[in-house]
């Protein structure tokens, strides 16, 4: 043990402080000279219950970037701070004139999916770097093959959207690896972070920096309580499968997909109900400020990289930002700018010391990684596109009565001009109007059908998301009601109800003018291959009033 703790600070001395520019180039390491194909991010299940050099590796890697002294500029300290705290310039790229006091991340607009895509790649080149260090150090008749699986390293991810459950490697406190001079048994990296020094100035307050370590959960001492953590992921009513189908079946442009700042379903509606839900809103993941400073961050960063690639390969010809936007604000942006295409990514340099911009961060090829659906080297764009689409059908669109249909009804099915309908809630609201971060509750009756969560940054613009229905009307037994029937008696008794993340009631819906609820519902036709995906028809609309539900059950109501 004493010879690893040796190992991280010989490494930990190796990282100076940053003079130039420090570009992100990804990993280009382990990449197939002759095919180019490249190393995936893999599940952290899978990799965890795989073990082996590259498990090893990771976890000491891990460990040893988290023993980087915070002033250092390639710290676990300093890059996750990029995020949100501690607010200070990151390399080189200084805070604009009259910027908002918050970190360079632009959540709430349209920038947000290609932003993340260079701040996880260059966590992960800092990751690897150090993993391929630690190879450099075991013995020589193991020593290639920790070279060879550091080579291939890559960060991984947490598949939320298939297992709710916080994964059992970011649990454990304590793993057993073996080190460069035999089995070592060390705190667990993944399970929290632990600050050097008690965070403070700069922004950092609250009761968060009451702990010296990442929370989730957090109980009476400050122990986290995974089994919380997990009750909260597995609340139907967060929707997590539904809500990413409902991205790849519905959402068509690429701005509807990348942002909650426009009308319709995006993966960023998801990712905001991990933040909240994933270490509690009392845990450090639901802090935007000081979220990216938990480990589960990156896993889950990775995988919202993840689901847009995916989303990009089934839509090859619309893969690139190509609309513009308002900037909120951000370190690095002013508020109220016009972003687009073009606009730099502060504080990500590509590695010819230009600024990226989601043009040149639009493609995951460039940053030396993939994931196991992505096979982007050997296929055509239409095949892989097709391969992709059926992963998510079977990933994510298992029992959403979505798929090809068989046996004595399918030809009853085949001929209806109405095969389904598909019901979502469309919400819509301010962020200035509301206590933020908060949480939306869709509610009929005592029960709650869908949730949209609200971090705490941006402070002002426009939220959207899509919450679908199906699975909550199924439970409800009101899944087969007539459409003349079921949308009127939802249009009249859904409400929504806005609480605070310390689960206090603020206010009924009608107190909050910008605060909006639209029902809708489309025709769906099944998809007919595993390759292929439902096709929804036009929506049909019905306003939701927001006064208290009107007291009557529908027959089959429970």
């Amino acid at each position: 043990m004493w010879a690893f703790a040796v190992g991280l600070m010989a490494i930990s001395r190796v990282v100076s402080s940053q003079s130039a520019p420090v570009p992100v180039s990804g990993v280009q390491t382990g990449i197939d000279s002759n095919t180019g194909a490249r190393p995936p991010r893999l599940n952290i299940d899978d990799l965890y219950s795989r073990g082996g050099p590259q498990w090893d590796l990771y976890v000491q890697a891990l460990s040893a970037f988290q023993a980087v002294n915070e002033t250092e500029e390639l710290s676990y300290f300093q890059i996750s701070g990029i995020h949100g705290l501690p607010f200070l310039p990151w390399n080189g790229a200084e805070q604009v004139p009259d910027g908002p006091t918050t970190g360079y991340c632009p959540h709430g607009e349209i920038l947000f999916a290609t932003w993340h895509r260079p701040f996880v790649a260059l966590f992960e080149q800092v990751l690897v770097s150090h993993a391929q260090r630690i190879a450099n150090h075991y013995p020589q008749r193991t020593r290639p093959t920790y070279q060879a699986a550091a080579l291939s390293l890559r960060q991984p991810y947490w598949d939320w959207a298939t297992d709710h459950s916080l994964p059992l490697a970011v649990i454990l406190p304590n793993i057993t690896v073996n080190g460069p001079n035999g089995q070592i048994t060390i705190r667990n990296p993944l399970s929290s972070y632990r600050f050097q020094k008690t965070p403070s100035g700069a922004g950092f307050g609250g009761a968060l920096a009451n702990y010296p370590e990442t929370v989730r959960c957090p109980v009476e001492g400050g122990t986290d309580d995974s089994e919380l953590s997990d009750a909260d992921l597995n609340l139907p009513s967060l929707a997590l499968t539904s809500q990413t189908y409902a991205v790849f079946t519905q959402s068509q442009r690429y701005d509807i997909m990348a942002s909650a700042s426009s009308p319709g379903a995006s993966f960023e509606a998801p990712h905001n109900n991990i933040h909240n839900y994933a270490g509690c809103p009392n845990g450090t993941l639901a802090d935007i400020g000081w979220s990216a400073f938990d480990p589960l961050f990156m896993l889950h960063h990775a995988n919202v990289d993840r689901l847009i690639a995916m989303w990009q390969a089934i839509h090859y010809n619309d893969s690139t930002m190509n609309t513009t936007g308002v900037s909120h604000g951000t370190f690095g942006t002013k508020e109220g700018s016009i972003v687009d295409a073009g606009s730099p990514l502060k504080p990500f340099f590509d590695p010819k010391l230009n600024y990226y911009n989601s043009r040149s961060a639009s493609q995951i090829k460039a940053f030396g990684y993939t994931y196991p659906e992505i096979n982007d080297w050997s296929t055509t764009p239409d095949e892989l596109a097709a391969y992709v689409t059926a992963r998510v059908n079977n990933l994510y669109g298992q029992g959403l009565d979505t798929g090809p249909r068989s046996g004595p009804k399918a030809k009853k099915v085949a001929d209806s001009s109405t095969l389904m309908i598909a019901y979502s809630a469309e919400i819509r609201v301010g962020r200035s109007d509301v206590p933020l971060p908060c949480t939306i509750d869709l509610r009929l009756g005592d029960h709650v059908l869908g949730r949209m969560s609200l971090l705490s940054m941006p402070t002002r613009g426009m939220s959207y998301t899509s919450i679908p229905l199906g699975d909550a009307l199924r439970q409800l037994n009101l899944r087969d009601m007539p459409e003349d029937v079921l949308a009127p008696y939802l249009q009249q008794n859904l409400e929504v109800q806005v609480r605070k993340n310390n689960g206090t009631v603020l206010s009924k819906g009608r107190d909050i003018p910008s605060l909006s609820v639209e029902l809708q519902g489309r025709d769906v036709v099944p998809r007919r291959s595993d390759s292929e995906l439902p096709k929804y028809g036009t929506a049909r609309r019905w306003p939701v009033t927001k006064h208290s539900p009107r007291h009557y059950k529908l027959r089959g109501a429970r």
